[in-house]
C-alpha cells in the first residue's frame, strides 16, 4: 500500500475526510480525481503533494489545539493521530527525499547553536 493510500485510510478511519474526493482537494491541494488517478496508475505523492497534504494536517494540528481551550480533552485523540500522519509524513520527506525544512520543531532545539 502506497504512503498516499496510508495516509487517506488512516485519515478517513478516524473521520478526518469521508471521501477520496475531499481528500483530494482540501488534504493535497489537487483536483477531486487526483486520488483516484493516482490510484489507477500505483502513483505515490510527489514532493508538492506530500507537502501540501503536511501543511493541511499541520493546519488541522493547530485549530485542534484552539478547539482543545474550549473542549478539553475530547481533542487530545484527534491531535494525537494527526500528529502521527505528520510523523509518517515528515519521515518520507525526509527519508525519500532528503527535505528536512519542513521537519517537526522537536529537532529545532537540538540543532540550534545559542550565539
Amino acid at each position: 500500500m502506497s504512503l498516499m493510500e496510508t495516509v487517506y485510510q488512516q485519515l478517513h478511519e478516524h473521520s478526518f475526510v469521508e471521501t477520496a474526493e475531499e481528500f483530494s482537494k482540501d488534504w493535497c491541494w489537487r483536483s477531486k480525481s487526483w486520488f483516484a488517478v493516482q490510484k489507477n496508475k500505483n502513483g505515490d505523492f510527489s514532493i508538492p503533494v506530500a507537502i501540501n497534504c503536511l501543511n493541511a494536517v499541520k493546519v488541522k494540528i493547530a485549530l485542534a489545539h484552539l478547539r482543545r481551550k474550549r473542549l478539553g480533552s475530547l481533542v487530545d485523540s484527534d491531535i494525537q493521530i494527526l500528529g502521527e500522519v505528520k510523523a509518517v509524513l515528515e519521515d518520507y520527506l525526509l527519508a525519500e527525499h532528503r527535505i528536512a525544512a519542513v521537519a517537526d520543531d522537536r529537532n529545532e532545539s537540538t540543532t540550534r547553536q545559542e550565539p
